[in-house]
């Protein structure tokens, strides 16, 4: 079990280090308007070739599906469950998570100001860095995944738990892109944060929470 604990933790402190750098690093290149910028015009010369009409249906559903606003109230959802399941523990990591990345991502939005693309097939006169719909899908999926991980017993099932997180976040990035209201760096900024405000709350909570068993399931 002491085992089990310290790989557990050194895997999200890993996730936690190279998200920050990714983060800060992305921060860097769109601030100062550097090289990173070519990044951005070739990943929307790509997608561009993609769209049609019915992919566009299914991409406007799919972002309103995966919009911070749905998948905060899906979480509030998801931890009332876990509650009633009586493991405290996880659903405040669930809530906590949540809460950290809706914080981040509007923090920096509101501190860099930087503009949306131009031309996308949606209109919208929000800030664009990093991606709210790329940080909370991150989030809510890595929670998810991470919350109902050992629920399942069998290695298929807990197989299937992290492809669908993994797709379904995916999926929900992909959207914004697509739409072209977001530039990849935007996606990239926010599935960053994503992990690190995820990453960071499992390792706080591991390390001095992990010894509360009262906030445990109880047997």
């Amino acid at each position: 079990m002491l085992f089990k604990n310290w790989a557990k933790n050194l895997l999200f402190l890993l996730v936690y280090i190279f998200s920050g750098i990714a983060l800060v690093t992305i921060i860097e290149g769109v601030v100062t308007g550097s090289e990173l910028t070519p990044f951005n015009t070739a990943a929307e010369e790509v997608v561009s070739h993609f769209r049609t009409p019915l992919l566009t249906n299914i991409m406007v559903f799919v972002t309103n599906a995966g919009s911070p606003f749905f998948l905060s109230i899906a979480a509030i959802f998801l931890a009332i469950f876990i509650v009633l399941h009586r493991d405290t523990y996880d659903a405040m990591l669930y809530v906590v998570s949540m809460a950290l990345a809706l914080i981040s991502f509007t923090l920096l939005k509101n501190m860099l100001h930087l503009p949306r693309p131009t031309g996308g097939l949606i209109h919208l006169s929000s800030w664009a860095f990093p991606s709210g719909h790329a940080t909370i899908a991150t989030a809510f999926f890595f929670a998810t995944a991470y919350s109902f991980f050992d629920r399942f017993k069998s290695a298929l099932w807990k197989t299937v738990l992290v492809a669908v997180s993994i797709a379904a976040a995916a999926l929900v990035c992909f959207s914004r892109l697509y739409l072209g209201v977001h530039s990849a760096l935007d996606i990239l900024a926010g599935i960053s944060l994503g992990l690190l405000c995820v990453s960071f709350t499992v390792l706080v909570f591991n390390i001095f929470l992990e010894e509360r068993r009262s906030l445990r399931k109880r047997t």
